[in-house]
């Protein structure tokens, strides 16, 4: 039993190799934008302008959560 460690470096040699992982990007669909109801300025009139200006906000920051979604749906798509 002089050469063990020989035998036992022969052993863990070939447990050593690998095959490197690699990640493949899907393009995600774009589902399409929703077509959302018109809405008149007399609509509009019977609100207080506190209530006016949480509507707006309320929109403009659905507007940019959707738009950051589609950026990041884009994102999986190729650029060819």
């Amino acid at each position: 039993m002089k050469y063990w460690w020989l035998f036992l470096a022969l052993i863990l040699s070939g447990c050593s190799t690998t095959q490197p992982v690699e990640y493949v990007t899907t393009p995600l669909p774009l589902p399409p934008r929703p077509e959302l109801p018109a809405i008149s300025g007399e609509q509009l009139q019977c609100l207080s302008d506190e209530t006016y200006s949480a509507i707006v906000k309320r929109d403009r920051g659905r507007r940019e959560y959707a738009e950051t979604l589609e950026a990041i749906i884009q994102s999986t798509h190729p650029t060819e």
